[in-house]
């Protein structure tokens, strides 16, 4: 098995319902299926020697380099070595409805195509899948022609290969096979998956390459109707087509991350399963997708929050899965090692009963984002707002957890209490726009109005002359640099100007900011520092007018992407590596909303 220990040495694919994880040595080390949430048959990035994987790639030394084919999600790895070159290509097959109607196909299929590009290269496969997580291993049976096949409770797996069958060497738990291309022959292996009916095996001779280029057709169409044109076009299309790779077709949810417990820095124990919805990132996910022109995600994506929240209606949780599960249990997987043995792995997440006001200011200013799409709201949506502010002025003097989810003594965060402000501003705005009868608008302003107050007088340090993270201490939180780009204040109001310099003075190192330090917050260890942070910092500059300083952050943020363009949550920055679950959705929604404010700034000023 090869050894790769750098995020940034791994790609993402995937259908909209579940993803993988491809390193630039050819192998899948992390996959779950079939959904995002479900327990992984390739976990090898979590375990080297329990976790499972799926490889190709040449026997002698080689050199490679990973990207993805243009305004697509399909992953081409280029493999050198003294005697050729090959080219794999890995995509997860993703058609449109009138495509799939055609044939029968199953749930899921990742195909891998192989090609010499030059000279002569021997390579090998190898085919070793888990159960559950790297709990054991599976338990294989060749098929011959057929594939070999596995099953896990209702889903069935069938790996095939347009090799001979007697090329592929197979026992009860793996599977070899060692072949020789030169230039210009091909082999194509398909990775199915098949849930709760006969296992359908797709064709792989005849109909397989229609499948690649169909995906890849899928992929282009949907990234040109990406509206944003302006100078920073190919990291916004990249992040665009991440943040679809991480919306889940069936239930509208876009989650966090597709991976689980990346630890945040390696050893720190600070290890988290990111495969839900949080509604924290709500707000920022509707005016990505209103900004880009994806109308019909963002009504998806506002169903969703509807729907998962009724089993907690009106009151709403952290996170939700995908189909709006409630209670998501954290658990540890004590058998595996963890990454580069980072312990602990978990599956599940304690945040989910947790108390984090702001997210009803988020979800309602998703709602308001969300008003410019729409003619009117219907009764539940209505409901649902009027609800939410309630709770806001139910709750909003009570301390919670705050929206970085710690996990020490509940606060009375100043950010929350913004979002909670944010919330009935946008409220009492859709009450007078839509004529909502028998809103209790006087009401919301009243408690808007306190609150602000209460945020003037206590979430502000004037021997700082900055935002606190806590209600009348001196700590500080990156989550400040939020106020401007809700509109509680303006980015260049004397207090947020103050706040940035004092954010770029105590919370940065070499340039990059952490979203906070040297605060107790219930965890051992240090983490690195915080990717959507940097891009919130970048938006302040841009609209402070500072804009070479805005792009010149900006630029870095860039430099620290992987190969692919792809973003973690966190870097370390001395070393640029990347930590915490990748990608992260939340970073790259950042640095869309950045590309716009620096756009814009730089039209501002070209009229001035």
């Amino acid at each position: 098995m090869v050894d790769v220990s750098r995020l940034r040495d791994y790609a993402l694919i995937g259908d909209c319902r579940t993803a993988a994880l491809i390193s630039k040595r050819g192998s899948i080390d992390w996959c779950c299926f079939p959904e995002f949430h479900s327990p992984a048959i390739f976990s090898a990035i979590l375990d080297k020697k329990r976790g499972g994987f799926f490889s190709i790639a040449p026997v002698q030394k080689f050199h490679s380099f990973q990207k993805y084919i243009d305004n697509t999600v399909v992953v081409e790895t280029i493999f050198q070595t003294e005697d050729g070159e090959v080219k794999l290509n890995d995509a997860f097959v993703v058609m449109r409805e009138d495509q799939k109607k055609l044939s029968l196909f199953p749930d899921h299929e990742v195909l891998r195509v192989v090609q010499c590009t030059a000279g002569t290269v021997q390579l090998k496969m190898d085919f070793e899948p888990t159960i559950f997580y790297g709990e054991k291993k599976a338990r294989l049976i060749n098929n011959k022609n057929l594939g070999i096949k596995f099953t896990w409770r209702e889903n069935s797996f069938i790996l095939q290969s347009t090799l001979d069958s007697e090329q592929i060497h197979v026992d009860s738990t793996k599977a070899a096979a060692y072949f020789i291309l030169e230039k210009g022959e091909s082999v194509i292996f398909s990775l199915s998956c098949s849930s709760q009916s006969p296992a359908v095996i797709p064709d792989l001779k005849i109909t397989a390459c229609d499948r690649f280029i169909q995906t890849l057709d899928y992929w282009r169409n949907w990234i040109n109707r990406c509206s944003y044109q302006g100078i920073y076009k190919e990291q916004v299309r990249r992040g665009a087509l991440t943040l679809k790779l991480l919306a889940h077709a069936p239930s509208g949810a876009i989650i966090a991350a597709p991976t689980t417990s990346l630890p945040e820095a390696p050893g720190s124990g600070r290890n988290w399963d990111y495969r839900y919805c949080w509604l924290r990132d709500a707000s920022f996910t509707v005016r990505v997708l209103v900004k880009l022109g994806y109308e019909e995600e963002v009504h998806a994506y506002m169903n969703w929050i509807l729907h998962a929240t009724k089993l907690t209606q009106p009151e709403l949780q952290v996170l939700y899965s995908v189909y709006g599960q409630a209670k998501l249990k954290e658990k540890k997987i004590n058998w595996m090692e963890g990454f580069r043995n980072s312990k602990p792995v978990r599956i599940g997440n304690g945040a989910h009963d947790q108390f984090q006001l702001d997210v009803y200011g988020e979800v309602l200013d998703a709602f308001y984002s969300y008003s410019k799409l729409i003619k009117k709201f219907d009764n539940e949506s209505r409901k649902f707002m009027l609800g939410l502010g309630e709770i806001i002025c139910n709750k909003w003097n009570e301390p919670d957890n705050g929206i970085w989810e710690v996990r020490s003594s509940p606060a009375h965060h100043t950010h929350s209490k913004v979002m909670a402000w944010v919330g009935l501003d946008r409220l009492t705005k859709l009450c007078k726009e839509y004529k909502w009868k028998k809103a209790p608008v006087e009401k919301f302003e009243e408690v808007k109005n306190a609150i602000r107050n209460k945020i003037e007088s206590f979430g502000f340090n004037s021997e700082l002359n900055s935002y606190t993270q806590v209600f009348s201490e001196d700590s500080l939180d990156a989550s400040s640099l939020v106020f401007s780009l809700v509109d509680y204040c303006s980015a260049d109001s004397k207090k947020m100007i103050s706040t940035v310099r004092c954010i770029l003075d105590k919370l940065s190192k070499n340039g990059f900011i952490y979203r906070y330090q040297n605060k107790d917050d219930g965890l051992a260890g240090r983490e690195g520092a915080f990717g959507i942070c940097n891009f919130w910092m970048v938006e302040n500059l841009a609209k402070q007018g500072n804009t070479e300083d805005a792009i010149i952050l900006f630029d870095k943020m860039l430099k620290c992407a992987s190969d692919t363009g792809l973003f973690s949550e966190e870097l370390d920055p001395e070393s640029f590596e990347l930590l915490g679950n990748y990608p992260q959705g939340f970073t790259h929604i950042g640095l869309i909303n950045a590309a716009f404010s620096i756009d814009e700034a730089l039209k501002e000023n070209k009229h001035t």
